[in-house]
């Protein structure tokens, strides 16, 4: 582990100090605009000691703007919006608290619907600095209890860096960078004889070291390079985010990438500035200088060529990469690239079985038993993609393999697949993405002219199945006719092994109840209000899933 002096100066002056949103010490589980799957992380994940129902608190005057309660995502989630044009957001709450509590409870009943997305006027429910607004918890897609904090621009609402405005972490110790990737640009660039990307694994980076053996590179023609680093921070095991990347070639800047602030809208564009390929063969990424051009990620700064290096033989060229995170913490990789005339060349042999896709044009591909169709800036640089079909035993189709599942697709694109004759109705049809050695990923699908159809964003292999199973409905702390005079809540266990869920709905004397749904772990919660009376009661839940499939449990309970 490397450690440094604690730089207490933050990395940008602060526009406005508010309290911390829960009052205990503040440790991470994730920073602003960490890598995560198909996106960057939009604010910091606060520990909250493995476990729901700590005070969440208002950072600052201001009002309600928005509450959101789903299944998944962010689970329960509060708006606040301040007089300094910024709006916090607080998400995977266990409940709110007061007048917002209050609120949202007549909100859904009103709409019948537990998933709602409330917009409040201006003032509507007023807060103040340090009152509790709602408790921590791990709703929506948490993979454990914390909470996601984040500060937005009210008016352009990009996510902002939390860390900017007052919160402070203790961290010393100084980012990690264990990967140097070295990428020849087209069939006449080299480095170290070889035309193909090339990984070198490190150790021994620091502020004042080089790595244990200095790192010389012998190249020609156009070069990028590629990092893998994080940071850890005191007190924490996990690894997180850093705050900048910085490539220097002979003490200028010809990269940059800086985690201040980003757009919702191009949060995507993560999979451009990874090394798309090198993460789904690795589980591992490495953060490329290499810039596409239909890469529109405003985190970057200082580019010089696209962040690629003109390598001329005969010359030697000074590289260092020096990596911060958000308290000042430095490393440093520093190597040397030598303009060296490759030992091996390579033979170009002409694609028959691709078509070349020019990334800013709209492409389709119509078949007698598919078409694909692609919108303007679907990738991020023109590609090379082979499609091709096989009869395979187990689908109500023929296979269709798009490209690689190592491409990246930034908007979502339209597949169509036409079924093989079937006495199966349409209606229970859906695509199905294909990996060798895990169960088809259900993606969905609706009949249009005599194909299914659905919009998908990853390429690979894809068929048609049918689901025409039942969903699962299964009482957890009570049986049919039971009494529950002793309970607080009835929970029930709702499962769709295929398709997935569609919507439920709990009634209990014939009139609608809130039920709390926690997708991840496929259960409802009832928390008894005034909609159980005492004596008997009839409850009666329904379930649809994604084909149209349908169950009904109805159960006669005591009170």
């Amino acid at each position: 582990m490397m450690t440094g002096n604690l730089i207490h100066a933050q990395n940008k002056p602060l526009t406005q100090t508010y309290r911390n949103p829960i009052d205990i010490p503040i440790f991470l589980s994730g920073t602003f605009a960490e890598l995560r799957s198909n996106h960057f992380h939009s604010g910091i994940d606060i520990r909250t000691a493995s476990k729901s129902g700590l005070k969440v608190y208002a950072i600052e005057n201001g009002f309600v703007s928005r509450i959101a309660v789903s299944p998944g995502g962010f689970g329960k989630a509060l708006y606040i919006e301040h007089p300094d044009g910024h709006t916090s957001v607080y998400a995977h709450l266990q409940q709110f608290e007061g007048e917002i509590a209050t609120y949202l409870k007549q909100q859904q009943y009103k709409q019948e619907s537990f998933e709602v997305n409330l917009y409040l006027e201006k003032g509507a429910i007023q807060v103040k600095r340090g009152q509790i607004v709602a408790l921590s918890g791990n709703s929506g897609s948490s993979e454990g209890p914390h909470l996601h904090f984040e500060i937005r621009d009210t008016k352009t609402q990009e996510v902002l860096n939390p860390l900017s405005f007052g919160i402070k972490v203790q961290d010393n110790i100084r980012p990690a960078i264990t990967r140097l990737a070295i990428y020849p640009i087209g069939i006449e660039s080299y480095a170290n004889n070889s035309n193909k990307r090339s990984i070198l694994s490190l150790t021994g980076i620091g502020e004042k070291e080089i790595p244990k053996q200095p790192v010389i590179i012998e190249a020609e023609g156009e070069i990028a390079f590629g990092i893998t680093t994080s940071d850890q921070l005191n007190g924490v095991p996990n690894n997180n985010g850093i705050y900048s990347i910085t490539f220097n070639v002979d003490n200028k800047v010809v990269f940059k990438f800086v985690a201040d602030r980003f757009s919702f809208d191009e949060t995507r564009y993560i999979n451009s500035m990874i090394d798309y390929d090198f993460l789904q063969n690795n589980k591992s990424r490495v953060i490329r200088t290499e810039i596409d051009p239909f890469n529109k990620l405003s985190m970057y700064e200082n580019l010089v060529n696209d962040g690629i290096l003109k390598v001329e033989q005969g010359k030697a060229y000074q590289a260092e990469f020096i990596i911060k995170d958000f308290q000042g913490n430095i490393s440093r990789l520093p190597f040397t690239v030598k303009g060296v005339k490759s030992k091996e060349t390579v033979i170009t042999k002409n694609d028959t079985t691709s078509t070349r896709i020019i990334a800013g044009k709209a492409f389709e591909i119509n078949k007698k038993d598919y078409f694909i169709h692609f919108e303007p800036g679907s990738f991020y640089r023109n590609q090379l993609l082979a499609c091709k079909t096989r009869s395979e035993k187990g689908f109500l189709s023929q296979t269709i393999s798009i490209g690689s599942k190592n491409i990246p697709v930034h908007q979502r694109f339209k597949i169509g697949i036409k079924p093989d004759n079937t006495k199966i109705s349409n209606d229970k049809l859906l695509i199905v993405s294909i990996e060798k050695g895990e169960k088809p990923t259900a993606l969905g699908g609706k009949i249009e002219n005599g194909f299914i159809v659905a919009s998908i964003r990853n390429l690979g292999e894809f068929a048609l199945m049918c689901d025409t199973v039942q969903p699962l409905i299964k009482p957890v702390n009570f049986t049919k006719g039971a009494s529950v005079q002793g309970l607080k809540k009835m929970q029930i266990i709702i499962q769709d092994e295929f398709s997935g869920i569609s919507s439920y709905r709990g009634t209990l004397n014939g009139k609608w109840i809130l039920m709390d749904y926690d997708a991840k772990n496929d259960l409802l919660t009832y928390d008894f209000d005034d909609k159980i009376v005492k004596g008997k009661n009839k409850l009666v839940v329904k379930v649809i899933d994604n084909c149209g499939n349908s169950k009904v449990f109805i159960s006669e309970v005591s009170y």
